[in-house]
């Protein structure tokens, strides 16, 4: 299947920009606790996305309908807890202690979350066991791993709220949050923790607020409650030094447990800092949903099937099939595929598009690097009549390089607003000397 891009101009693109995260720490700001998309260090990400705005929850409104009735879960992730084991609530309290409500998609409702509980000054002084619970993400009907991808591999959403009164710490405007740190295993066993950043001051009240551009990989900094939606993004890239990693026993692109321990918030636990690690402060000490409150894990750097895509965008029947167009926008689905757009919504806006100036001719378009059965080709002729070479390709979601003896200059970089999210790429492919006219063409490999 082929796109020809007619030799026309359009308007000019505005150059892109991608700025990773490789596991630097820095000193803040880092985010805020909800809609700040340009912070390259752990941009939030929404939870749900659509007309009524981003990160904005459809929750029931307690009136038979929908506050943001028209918006859905985001549809960058690919894929939600399974499943889960080792759960301790550290407080023995059996308030909020329903594991089952972590798994499955992300809701936005602050009451629809597992406690780890908090512990006091006496117990953490005794060496008593923090709360803790490990989800999965893999099982016979789902067998894809989490992979180290482009930008964010995973998002970990808590309740934290934004305060409207001042209660200590950041006070009005800063978050409620019940901090958490975050380790990875691909087998069950071997857990390697993300290294984090915790630049609070000083003791907070039990339902004092920080403020979160102090704070860097720990879950719960970021705010899903009220009707917002957000959450806090983990980039694999940032263990690829873990000793665990160099010696072989976790494999960033085998990634089946994740498992989020709490944080008694009285400074008696720290972060990764070096040479000095900092002491990690946040409301303490917390009862009733005590310590940090898990609501769900979002997967997005998974690798993807079509027929596994079909069933994530909920296709049936006729609706199922490369050359179907269930939304008549007049884009078949294995296009919609390929070029990181929805089957269910019209968006033929997002297709492939020429781009003419100065000094060349090229070709935009986006890319899913989760597609992993996906061969993509760029061609160019020197006629669109004759025959066309092919100068690049993508194979089963790798980079897009040159072909042969082909070097088309290509620029790549996150086609995402949203800084934290880099799996869909935006790609500009120039034409060569002699051949200015491009076309893409998508295929399933065989």
């Amino acid at each position: 299947m082929s796109l020809r891009l007619p030799h026309r101009p359009l308007l000019r693109c505005l150059p892109l920009v991608a700025i990773f995260l490789h596991g630097a720490l820095s000193a803040a700001p880092y985010s805020l606790g909800l809609n700040d998309p340009a912070n390259i260090w752990d941009a939030p990400v929404p939870g749900f996305t659509g007309p009524d705005g981003e990160g904005k929850a459809r929750l029931p409104d307690g009136f038979g309908g929908f506050s943001n009735a028209r918006n859905f879960v985001n549809p960058i992730f690919f894929g939600w807890a399974l499943s889960w084991s080792d759960y301790l609530r550290s407080d023995g309290q059996s308030a909020f202690s329903d594991v089952a409500l972590t798994l499955g998609p992300v809701t936005g409702d602050e009451f629809h979350v597992v406690s780890l509980g908090d512990l006091t000054a006496a117990q953490i002084t005794t060496g008593a066991p923090v709360g803790k619970v490990t989800l999965h993400f893999t099982d016979t009907l789902h067998p894809a791993p989490i992979r180290n991808l482009p930008g964010a591999d995973f998002v970990v959403f808590e309740n934290g709220v934004i305060a409207q009164t001042g209660t200590g710490g950041a006070g009005v405007g800063g978050v409620f949050a019940e901090l958490a740190y975050v380790e990875v295993s691909s087998d069950g066993v071997n857990f390697a923790r993300f290294p984090s950043v915790s630049l609070t001051a000083s003791l907070v009240s039990a339902y004092g607020t920080l403020d979160p551009t102090k704070v860097f990989n720990l879950a719960g900094k970021h705010v899903n409650a009220a009707g917002e939606s957000w959450g806090t993004p983990f980039d694999l890239a940032a263990l690829a030094n873990h000793p665990l990693v160099t010696g072989g026993l976790l494999d960033l692109n085998n990634v089946r447990h994740i498992r989020v321990v709490d944080i008694p918030g009285n400074g008696s636990f720290f972060d990764s800092a070096l040479p000095v690690p900092h002491p990690i402060f946040d409301p303490w000490h917390t009862f009733g949903s005590g310590g940090f409150d898990l609501e769900a894990i979002g997967v997005i750097s998974v690798a993807m099937t079509f027929d596994a895509w079909q069933d994530l965008q909920g296709l049936t029947g006729a609706q199922r099939g490369p050359m179907a167009d269930p939304d008549g926008d007049g884009v078949p689905n294995l296009v919609e595929y390929a070029f990181a757009m929805q089957p269910l919504t019209p968006d033929a806006e997002l297709l492939p598009s020429p781009v003419s100036g100065s000094p060349d001719f090229a070709v935009s378009f986006r890319r899913d690097t989760r597609a992993a059965d996906l061969i993509v080709e760029v061609l160019a002729a020197s006629n669109p009549e004759q025959s066309w070479q092919i100068i690049a390709r993508s194979t089963g979601g790798g980079p897009l390089l040159g072909v042969g003896s082909f070097t088309p200059v290509i620029e790549d970089a996150s086609d995402s607003h949203i800084a934290s999210i880099g799996v869909i790429r935006r790609h500009r492919v120039h034409t060569i000397p002699g051949k200015p006219f491009l076309k893409i063409s998508v295929s399933l490999a065989p």
